[in-house]
C-alpha cells in the first residue's frame, strides 16, 4: 500500500452488529498524503430488512424509501477509495460489514487489505476506545456524533491530532504492527510489546522491563531468534512499495542496534536492488527455502498481483530464495533453466513497481504450512529421525544456509550429528543455544529441504564392484523418488498418520505352513435348517390334521388330533423365530 495516495477515512451506520445486520449509510473522508481534507463522499443504503436502531443514528425506513441498494453504490464506492489507504475507528467493524455486503452482492473486495486503525492508536496513546472519548481527549468536537458523515470527519481530525502529537507517521514504526503473527501466544506477546517500544526507534527502561515480562517463558535463545526474524521481516515490509529510502535505512539500522541483532545483516538486506530483473502479469515466480515471511504469505501476494506462482519450469521468470546462493533442487534446476534466483527483498520491490496493489499484509493463513507441519513433528515425534520426516530424505541430506542467524546453529547441529537427519527434534533441543524458537526452525528447515530437493552428494570413485549373479530371494533396489520439486506439502494429520505406519509389513505366522492354502470352510446357518424341518414338520402336521377330519371324522377332543394341533403350532412357532434368526445371520455373513 503506498500511503503517498492519501487516505479514505471511512465510516458506517447500520442495523446493528449481527451476523445479518446490514449498511444503511457511508461516508467517506478524503484526505490527501499531508492529512488536508481534499473531499467529501455519502450516501444513504437500502438494507432491504428494517432497522431496530434509528433512535441511535437517527435512519428511519422513510428515509431509506428511494435509497439504492449496496449493489448500485458498490462500484462508485470503490473508485471514490482508490488506491488510498483506509482508516476507520474500530477498522475490523468496518472491514467485515463491507466484506460482507460484497459477497451479498457477488462482488470482489478489491479494497486495500492494510487498513489504519484510530482505535488502535487511541488505545495505545491516550488509553481510551470510543470514538466519542478519544475526541473529547483530543479537543475535537463532533457536532453530527453517530452520522456516517460526521464520524468520519472526526475520525479524520483524531488521524490529524495522532500524526501531529504522537509522530506516528514513521512508516517503520507503522510496519511494526502489521508483521504476521507467529501462532505462538507467548512470542506473539513479545513482539506486539516489541513493536509498541520500537515506535521511537529506542527502548526506554521502562520499555525493557515491560519486555523481560513479556519474554516470560521464553528462553533467552528464543528471544534472540525473535528479533532477528522480526528485524528481517521489517525490512521486507520496507521495501513493500518500492523503495527504501535513506532515512529508513537509518532507522532500521537503529532498530537492530537497540535489538542487539548484527547490523551486517540488514545492511545487506536493505543495500540497493539490482534492476535487471522484472514481473509483469501472468508470470510464473517459484519460491525455494525458508523465507522471512511466512510462504503462504507471498503465495497469496503474488496471486493479487497477478502473478502464478508454482515450481520450476524453463517458462518461470524468477526463483525467490531465502538464500540466492542455495543448491536446493529447485535452485539446481533454475540455473539449469536459467531462471533468475533473487531474494525476497528485490521480490517485495518487484511486487510493488508492478503497479500491482498487493499489499505484504494480513495475508489469509494456509491450511497448511512449514511451519505447521515442523510443529507438528515436534509435537508428535520429535523422538524420531528427521529424515522419516519426507520419503525423499535421507539421513545424510543437510538443510541449506539460509544466509542468517540460524547459520551457525546448522554448523553446531552438523558438527555433532555427521548424518544431520539421523538426528531427531529432540537432538537438537539439546544443542547449546538452541531453545524452542530455534528447534521449530531447524525442523522448519527439513521440511523446506523436503519441498524444495536436497543438494546432490558430491560423488565418490568407488572401484566397481564384482559382477553377482542376482538372487532370486533378493529385495528389489528401492526406486528412485519423484522429483523432490514436485512434493506437495501434507497436512500436519497425513503428516502424522504416515509417521505412525510400521517401517514394514509384518509377515503373518502359521501354525501349519500350509494351512494358509486349505479353503476355509464356510459355516452353516444351522438356523436355515431349524427352519427348513420346522415348516416340513408344518406341512406334515395339517394334512395329517385333514386326513383325521376329513377320512377318519375325528373329533376336536380326540388326543390324536389334540397333539396333532399342538405339533402344528409348535413347528408353526419355530419356523417363525428360526426363519428370523436365519435372515439377520445370512446378512451378517454377507
Amino acid at each position: 500500500m503506498d500511503q503517498r495516495n492519501g487516505y479514505a477515512v471511512i465510516d458506517l451506520e447500520t442495523t446493528g452488529f449481527g451476523k445479518y445486520d446490514r449498511i444503511v449509510e457511508i461516508g467517506v473522508v478524503l484526505l490527501g498524503p499531508d492529512l488536508n481534507e481534499e473531499d467529501r463522499w455519502r450516501t444513504l443504503v437500502q438494507p432491504m430488512r428494517d432497522i431496530p436502531n434509528s433512535e441511535i443514528h437517527g435512519i428511519t425506513a422513510t428515509d431509506l424509501v428511494d435509497a439504492p441498494t449496496f449493489d448500485k453504490v458498490a462500484e462508485e464506492f470503490r473508485a471514490v477509495v482508490g488506491s488510498r489507504t483506509p482508516v476507520a475507528h474500530n477498522a475490523p467493524f468496518e472491514k467485515r460489514f463491507l466484506a460482507a455486503e460484497f459477497d451479498r452482492a457477488n462482488l470482489p473486495d478489491t479494497l486495500p487489505e492494510q487498513w489504519v486503525d484510530t482505535m488502535k492508536l487511541a488505545r495505545e496513546y491516550v488509553g481510551v476506545g470510543k470514538l466519542s472519548e478519544a475526541c473529547k481527549f483530543a479537543g475535537i468536537r463532533n457536532e453530527r456524533a453517530h452520522s456516517a458523515l460526521g464520524d468520519a470527519a472526526a475520525t479524520a481530525e483524531l488521524l490529524r491530532y495522532f500524526h501531529s502529537a504522537h509522530g506516528w507517521h514513521s512508516r517503520i514504526g507503522q510496519l511494526t504492527h502489521h508483521l504476521p503473527a507467529s501462532g505462538a501466544r507467548a512470542e506473539d506477546a513479545y513482539r506486539d510489546r516489541l513493536a509498541n517500544a520500537l515506535r521511537d526507534k529506542q527502548i526506554t527502561r521502562e520499555e525493557a522491563h515491560e519486555l523481560e515480562a513479556a519474554a516470560t517463558g521464553l528462553a533467552h535463545e528464543d528471544v534472540e531468534a525473535i528479533n532477528e526474524e522480526f528485524i528481517r521481516q521489517l525490512v521486507v515490509q520496507a521495501w513493500a512499495d518500492g523503495v527504501v529510502t535513506d532515512a529508513e535505512r537509518a532507522e532500521l539500522l537503529a532498530i537492530a542496534d537497540a535489538l542487539g541483532v548484527d547490523q551486517a545483516l540488514v545492511a545487506r538486506l536493505i543495500r540497493p536492488l539490482p534492476t535487471d530483473v522484472t514481473l509483469s502479469p501472468g508470470d510464473r515466480v517459484a519460491l525455494t527455502g525458508t523465507l522471512a515471511m511466512p510462504r503462504e504469505e507471498w503465495t497469496a501476494r503474488a496471486t493479487a498481483a497477478g502473478l502464478d506462482v508454482g515450481g520450476v519450469t524453463k517458462k518461470c521468470a524468477v526463483l525467490v530464495a531465502a538464500n540466492p546462493d542455495t543448491m536446493s533442487g529447485k535452485a539446481r534446476k533454475a540455473r539449469e533453466y536459467g531462471v533468475p534466483i533473487i531474494g525476497e527483498t528485490q521480490f517485495a520491490h518487484l511486487i510493488a513497481t508492478m503497479g500491482t496493489s498487493a499489499s505484504l499484509i494480513d495475508a489469509p493463513a494456509a491450511e497448511t504450512s512449514p511451519v505447521r507441519l515442523a510443529a507438528a513433528w515436534i509435537a508428535e515425534r520429535a523422538d524420531r529421525p528427521l529424515h522419516e520426516l519426507a520419503p525423499q530424505l535421507r539421513p545424510g541430506d543437510a538443510p541449506e544456509a539460509t544466509g542468517t542467524g540460524i547459520d551457525k546453529y546448522l554448523e553446531l547441529w552438523g558438527e555433532h550429528f555427521p548424518q544431520m537427519l539421523e538426528a531427531s527434534a529432540a537432538d537438537l533441543r539439546k544443542l547449546h543455544g538452541v531453545g524452542e524458537k530455534r528447534q521449530l526452525k531447524l525442523v522448519e528447515l527439513v521440511v523446506e529441504l523436503a519441498a524444495d530437493g536436497a543438494a546432490e552428494p558430491a560423488e565418490r570413485v568407488a572401484p566397481e564392484p564384482e559382477q553377482q549373479k542376482a538372487s532370486p530371494y533378493e529385495e528389489p533396489a528401492p526406486t528412485k523418488p519423484k522429483d523432490a520439486t514436485d512434493w506437495v506439502y501434507p497436512t500436519p494429520e497425513e503428516l502424522m498418520r504416515e509417521a505412525n505406519k510400521p517401517l514394514s509389513t509384518p509377515v503373518p505366522q502359521y501354525e501349519d505352513p500350509f494351512a494358509v492354502l486349505a479353503p476355509e470352510t464356510p459355516k452353516k446357518n444351522r438356523a436355515a435348517q431349524v427352519c427348513k424341518w420346522s415348516a416340513i414338520t408344518v406341512v406334515a402336521s395339517f394334512v395329517f390334521m385333514m386326513i383325521l377330519v376329513g377320512a377318519f371324522d375325528a373329533e376336536g377332543e380326540d388326543p390324536l388330533s389334540i397333539l396333532t394341533a399342538l405339533v402344528f403350532l409348535g413347528a408353526g412357532v419355530s419356523t417363525v423365530i428360526s426363519g428370523i434368526v436365519a435372515i439377520i445371520a445370512w446378512f451378517r455373513r454377507s
